[in-house]
């Protein structure tokens, strides 16, 4: 579930989770306490009964179909790096630093909007989150 696509079944009996498309759901422990992270709005944290924890991003569904559980989270931005950067001088760098300029210039007034409807909670997945909070707290209270 670290950081991977995985299926969510929140029912009367707890949450199920789907970790790859060719295995079964499997029940996880009772839900204990459920909470909204605090500036991200969009991220529901569950603690178990086993003192285990889990954090949520919900996607409306279709948006992240079952067949994608087990890959990586396109949100997740870490990536190893490969060779070393200092063998490959090329006459196109400066250009390709003026652009990579340019582009911050630009992008960098989006990324405030964005992270702004995210700490503000009108987000998509924000909303979402919203919207699966109480059945999750549900489900804890009923353990």
């Amino acid at each position: 579930m670290n950081k991977t696509v995985t299926g969510l079944h929140v029912h009367e009996g707890g949450i199920s989770v789907l970790e790859r498309p060719d295995r079964p759901w499997r029940q996880l422990p009772a839900v204990t306490r459920v909470s909204r992270a605090v500036f991200i709005r969009s991220r529901i944290r569950l603690r178990f009964a086993d003192w285990s924890k889990a954090t949520v991003r919900p996607y409306k569904p279709k948006f992240r179909c079952l067949l994608e559980t087990g890959k990586r989270d396109s949100l997740n931005f870490s990536s190893p790096s490969s060779g070393d950067a200092r063998s490959n001088d090329s006459a196109l760098d400066g250009l390709a630093a003026i652009f990579v300029i340019l582009v911050a210039i630009v992008m960098f007034p989006i990324s405030l909007v964005l992270l702004a409807r995210e700490m503000l909670g009108v987000s998509a997945r924000a909303k979402q989150a919203a919207l699966l909070l109480p059945q999750l707290q549900a489900v804890a209270q009923a353990k």
